[in-house]
């Protein structure tokens, strides 16, 4: 092609026509321009194609991160729910009656309300490893990075929730097992083949007639109502990102 060109330029030099070859030298420098144009636009859409080989890479890891956090989710709202559920039960003078005849039941619910509480949260690892290496722009759906960013604003008020829940805790529902009950039969639960002597029964009937006893497990009762609804907005927020996920990995 290129001594196609070349014998052209000589034959038209050689026969003086001038204005032919000015015209002939632009057309040739417009061929060259457009094979660089496209050369250009072939290479532009290689690096495209590329980008969305690795930005389908990663929201199918991130759709399996999600979905790990889901499962994990449930379960730590099944669990908030069971501590709720705890909790009424021995401030309610009626139904705390219907588990104080069976001792080990009886244990079981005040091990759960005076000790317990849940500290877990969900994780999504990919998010943050994408975050941290500053490549969160790979992904270029605006609706998945908008959601992500609100999902990133749940994950940490529910953990400054559960900081503060385990603050209070720490400085106040703790009072109960040193000073209102004998923690050793809690402890003996807890811990069945701890050889130690536990000591007189407690009478939880009477324990939770004590208003700052009552007052106390009404704090992290409301605690536990706040951080159920966190888990659950936090759930929500799961479940709606991975069918954005999903439906543009479908469309792709």
């Amino acid at each position: 092609m290129i001594k196609f060109f070349r014998r052209i330029r000589q034959r038209l030099l050689t026969e003086n026509k001038f204005s032919k070859y000015l015209i002939y030298a632009v057309g040739e420098i417009i061929l060259v321009v457009i094979g660089i144009l496209i050369a250009l636009q072939i290479n532009n859409w290689n690096e495209t194609r590329k980008i969305e080989v690795v930005e389908k890479e990663i929201l199918n890891v991130l759709l399996a991160d999600l979905n790990s956090a889901k499962g994990f989710s449930a379960e730590y709202i099944r669990s908030e729910e069971n501590y709720l559920h705890v909790l009424e039960t021995i401030l309610h003078n009626d139904s705390i009656k219907t588990i104080v005849g069976d001792h080990d039941k009886t244990r079981k619910y005040f091990n759960k309300a005076f000790w317990d509480f849940e500290i877990k949260i969900p994780v999504i690892n990919t998010y943050s490893d994408l975050k941290n290496a500053g490549k969160i722009a790979i992904v270029q759906n605006d609706s998945i990075r908008d959601r992500l960013s609100i999902l990133e604003a749940n994950i940490y008020n529910l953990d400054k929730l559960i900081q503060d829940r385990m603050n209070v805790h720490q400085i106040r529902i703790d009072e109960i097992c040193v000073e209102n009950i004998n923690f050793l039969q809690l402890l003996k639960y807890r811990m069945p083949n701890y050889n130690i002597s536990v000591g007189p029964r407690n009478d939880y009937i009477e324990i939770m007639s004590d208003p700052k006893v009552r007052n106390l497990m009404g704090i992290k009762s409301v605690l536990t109502a706040e951080a159920l609804g966190y888990r659950k907005d936090l759930h929500n927020e799961i479940e709606s990102i991975i069918r954005l996920i999903g439906s543009e990995l479908n469309e792709n």
